[in-house]
């Protein structure tokens, strides 16, 4: 009897080791990289503008007071030569930018690399299923400073 429950419970704590390990976020930079650009395209799911949520389940929803985004990446490509191309909601010309890795984190900019207006992927908000990219500017709300996350899940 006493075999059989720790047969049990070995069947169950490695089921959830494996459950738990699927789906942990990168640990490094490189690995941040590896995983975004083995997804053939991400798709957006939320956007979060200085902490309340503007985007989601494929709408908008109007926050008082708040910014307004009608123009936003629908979908996305990370590709293994640097290029970062979206599609904006209503077009299909793609939009493209530069993504690289750095010692912490990646960034994702206009190719010339003015350091302006970066979105930023910290390696613990990317998973092989969703990634988090975020920035922070003065460009929507002058002079006030507005942070935006925009959440994307792997495209189907």
């Amino acid at each position: 009897m006493s075999f059989r429950r720790f047969s049990i419970f070995l069947l169950f704590a490695s089921t959830m080791i494996f459950a738990v390990s699927c789906n942990r976020p990168a640990g490094t930079p490189h690995e941040a990289a590896e995983l975004l650009t083995a997804v053939p395209q991400w798709k957006i799911e939320e956007i979060v503008v200085n902490d309340a949520v503007t985007f989601k389940d494929g709408k908008m929803t109007q926050q008082f007071g708040g910014i307004d985004f009608q123009r936003y990446m629908e979908t996305v490509q990370v590709k293994k030569d640097g290029v970062f191309s979206g599609i904006f909601k209503g077009e299909s010309t793609p939009f493209l930018l530069k993504w690289q890795v750095n010692d912490q984190n990646i960034t994702i900019g206009a190719s010339e690399g003015s350091g302006k207006g970066e979105w930023i992927v910290r390696p613990d908000d990317v998973r092989k299923d969703s990634f988090i990219m975020k920035t922070q500017s003065t460009a929507y709300d002058y002079p006030r400073m507005t942070t935006i996350a925009l959440k994307f899940k792997a495209g189907k």
